[in-house]
């Protein structure tokens, strides 16, 4: 024994990787197009400047800060930021949808490829 755990691939990914920067039209994205910091400042007002450079990185609250519950909260008429919960990444929020809403012995039906987390 190796002690080491040996993983199945992440088919999804390993899809990715293999077609998602040589494909002539990518029309399965899910993220937001790169750009560098500079590019991406350069969006921003004096005032976002500032609230980038006195940005502090570290652990947030679990849901979410309440500035960003709040953010999200106000794009809905009736909505408090009570509400909202914030996830760190799709695979967690997929993960707590189904045990909300899957009960044990049913069967979910999903599209293949997908993330494995599904």
């Amino acid at each position: 024994m190796t002690g080491r755990l040996e993983l199945p691939d992440f088919k999804l990914e390993t899809y990715f990787s293999t077609w998602e920067f040589t494909a002539r039209h990518h029309l399965t994205a899910s993220d937001a197009e790169s750009m560098t910091v500079a590019e991406l400042l350069a969006l921003g007002t004096d005032e976002d400047h500032e609230a980038y450079e006195n940005l502090h990185l570290g652990y947030t609250p679990t849901w979410g800060t309440e500035p960003l519950r709040a953010a999200i909260a106000g794009s809905y008429e009736s909505l408090t930021s009570s509400k909202v919960l914030g996830f760190a990444g799709a695979g967690e929020a997929l993960f707590w949808a189904m045990q909300l809403f899957v009960e044990p012995g049913e069967h979910v039906i999903v599209n293949v490829p997908n993330y494995q987390s599904i």
